[in-house]
């Protein structure tokens, strides 16, 4: 699959391959067999009710894959390459077994990895072997690669915003070429992402985990009109639900349904609404 598949009128792509954590903010213990069916519920639920909307869906081989029949046909795939769990974010990422990036192409998917980095780390020589390695290989079997690049700081440090903008750009100058499409942090501010959109060689997304939707909406407004092709979303979408309990504090999937058919399908919405007038716009 080639990024140019998902651009359309812009990029809007619906995150399902975190399935692990989310049923973990939903306190659903995946070695009980009812909570997997609630969690393989509701995950079909995103797919009928949120991939019409969007130009391309992240599915992870293990939990949201299998239910790959309920994408809407006119949205991409992008399927994760990288274990979820049990791992160290900061150490080399550790890949799913028994799957590859010929399964991604037998799928007519493309490539996804997310990679915690900073140029300084000890590691960076090896991240940047291995992503460009991944890129390379991706290259041969005929797809493209996205990757994911979430910068952090060294344990013990904070980074101002200068020093975020800094690192990134430092960052992205040194992976941009082995990717085909990048989903990127806000920068910050509106100057920043547009400096940022001029470094680049290949279309970016922006993506805001762990972040307010209304704030997270604002960084889609800015970095689409400085020159970003879309977003990538997920959890941001729905972060209500996992408040949404019964008197027992087991998940109330009644208004958990609600809210995903209302609330959060607006969203998607509005979110891919501010992605094409951006893209009108320019």
């Amino acid at each position: 699959m080639k990024v140019s598949a998902l651009q359309k009128s812009g990029i809007g792509i619906l995150a399902l391959d975190e399935a692990y954590a989310f049923a973990e903010h939903l306190g659903l213990t995946l070695n009980e067999p009812t909570n997997i069916e609630n969690l393989n519920a509701l995950l079909v639920r995103f797919l009928m009710l949120y991939s019409e909307h969007t130009t391309g869906v992240v599915l992870d081989p293990i939990y949201s894959l299998p239910f790959l029949s309920y994408k809407h046909k006119n949205s991409g795939l992008l399927i994760r390459l990288e274990q979820e769990q049990n791992q160290d974010p900061l150490a080399l990422p550790r890949f799913i077994p028994q799957w590859g990036i010929e399964d991604v192409r037998n799928n007519y998917g493309l490539a996804k990895l997310e990679l915690m980095y900073h140029p300084a780390e000890d590691l960076a020589v090896e991240k940047k072997r291995l992503v460009s390695e991944l890129y390379d290989f991706c290259q041969y079997e005929g797809i493209d690669f996205m990757l994911k690049l979430v910068i952090y700081h060294p344990p013990g440090k904070e980074l101002d915003m200068v020093e975020f903008q800094e690192i990134q750009l430092e960052a992205v100058a040194e992976l941009q070429r082995f990717a085909s499409i990048l989903s990127l942090q806000y920068p910050q501010d509106p100057l920043a992402t547009a400096t940022l959109t001029s470094s680049l060689d290949v279309p970016w997304i922006v993506h805001g985990d762990n972040i307010p939707y209304d704030q997270f909406k604002e960084f889609v407004r800015i970095s689409t009109e400085n020159g970003a092709q879309g977003f990538m979303a997920g959890q941001t979408l729905w972060e209500e639900i996992n408040n949404m309990r019964q008197e027992d504090q087991s998940p109330d999937f009644q208004a958990i349904e609600q809210f995903l058919k209302t609330t959060g399908k607006d969203r998607v919405i509005e979110l891919m609404r501010i992605v094409k007038e951006a893209q009108t716009d320019l």
